[in-house]
C-alpha cells in the first residue's frame, strides 16, 4: 500500500501540483514534493526473475507488492495472455475499491510461470464450486413455499464473502472472481440482473 502526501498526492511529479512546491527560500528538490527521481540499479537474476510490473497508484492503493506478485504469478499459471492478466488485475483492483486512475504494464522474463494443466483444473474446479454455491443460494431463496423474490446480486456477493471458499486466487481473493460471479448471476437471474443494471 502507498502513502500519500497530505492524504492526497501519491506520487512526486516534475510538472504541476504547484501547491506542494511554493515554500519560499527552498529549491525545487527541497519542497514537499520533489521532482528529483529516485534511481537504483538491481542486477538481473536470470534464473529466478519471473516478471516486472509497472503500475500506478490506483493499483497500489488496494494491493501490496506481495499481493500483486502472488496474483500475477497465479494467473500466469493459467494463461499466457498477458493482456487478459492485466485486465484481471485492473478489474480486481476496481472491485477491491480503488477509486484512482489505474494502469499497468506487465513484462515477463524467461523464468516466468507457464500455464499448467493442474492450475487450469484447479481454476475450473473453483469456478464450478462458486457456480454451485450461487445456484444453491438462489434455490434456497426461492423454495416451493417461499414467496420471497430472488436474491439480489449484492446479497449473493455478501454471502459468498462470508463463505470459506478454498482456492481463491492469492492476492485477489473473491474480488478476483467478481466478474465470473456476475456472469453466473446474469445467467441464472437474467431479469433481475437487467433490473439491477437499470438502477445502477
Amino acid at each position: 500500500m502507498i502513502q500519500r502526501v497530505n492524504g492526497s498526492l501519491a506520487v512526486s511529479r516534475a510538472l504541476g501540483d504547484y501547491e506542494y512546491k511554493n515554500v519560499e527560500g527552498r529549491g525545487p528538490c527541497e519542497q514537499l514534493v520533489s521532482p528529483e527521481p529516485e534511481v537504483f540499479v538491481k542486477d538481473r537474476d536470470e534464473e529466478n526473475d519471473e516478471f516486472l510490473v509497472l503500475a500506478c497508484d490506483g493499483v497500489w492503493d488496494v494491493m501490496t507488492n506481495e499481493d500483486l506478485c502472488d496474483f500475477v504469478r497465479s494467473r500466469l499459471a493459467i494463461t499466457d495472455d498477458l493482456e487478459a492478466i492485466t485486465n484481471q488485475v485492473i478489474d480486481t483492483c476496481l472491485y477491491k475499491g480503488s477509486r484512482d486512475n489505474m494502469s499497468i504494464v506487465l513484462v515477463t522474463f524467461p523464468a516466468a510461470p507457464l500455464p499448467s494443466a493442474e492450475a487450469i483444473q484447479r481454476e475450473n474446479e473453483l469456478e464450478s464450486t462458486i457456480e454451485r454455491r450461487i445456484t444453491e443460494l438462489l434455490n434456497q431463496a426461492q423454495g416451493d413455499n417461499n414467496p420471497a423474490p430472488p436474491l439480489e446480486f449484492s446479497q449473493v456477493l455478501h454471502t459468498l464473502s462470508e463463505d470459506d471458499i478454498v482456492g481463491l486466487p492469492p492476492g485477489g481473493g473473491l474480488s478476483a472472481k467478481r466478474h465470473f460471479i456476475e456472469d453466473v448471476y446474469k445467467k441464472l437471474c437474467p431479469n433481475l440482473a437487467d433490473s439491477e443494471a437499470e438502477h445502477n
